[in-house]
């Protein structure tokens, strides 16, 4: 069976499926990919600075320290977001840039890759001399790890 149109002339089904694709774009909204989980590379380098270790302590008193380091591997092809971050010893996910806790989507937060976790917002904004911090949206359930 053929099915012909006269040019300019749309069946009702692709109308139907036209308005419906941009019904489902209109509300879907962007996705960034943040907080999507993100592979690490397997290097030497990436597991040494990224992943968590237990070292002994110098002294020779038996104490016993767990490191729990914080990278971010900028220019990531597998994120969205071009940003794949390990917070103090989460798994990986994939992240944003931030001066403040507006510029991250949902419940997010923007914390520096260095520092304490108490730090207030102004931690991640420009100083007066130009220097402008590291800091990246942390997902709320890595605050605590």
């Amino acid at each position: 069976m053929r099915v012909r149109f006269k040019i300019g002339e749309q069946p009702a089904g692709a109308f139907a499926l036209a308005v419906g694709l941009i019904v489902l774009g209109g509300t879907t909204g962007c996705d960034t990919g943040f907080g999507q989980p993100c592979d690490l590379p397997k290097t030497p380098q990436i597991r040494q600075a990224c992943q968590e270790t237990n070292d002994q302590a110098d002294a020779g008193d038996g104490i016993q320290t767990a490191s729990k380091p914080s990278c971010a591997l900028k220019n990531y092809a597998g994120c969205e977001t071009r940003i794949c971050l390990v917070y103090r010893g989460s798994s990986p996910f994939c992240s944003e840039r931030c001066s403040g806790d507006s510029d991250c989507e949902g419940n997010a937060v923007c914390r520096p890759l260095l520092g304490d976790l108490d730090l207030d917002q102004t931690a991640c904004q420009a100083t007066g001399d130009g220097f402008v911090p590291e800091c990246y949206c942390v997902r709320q359930g890595d605050l605590n790890d």
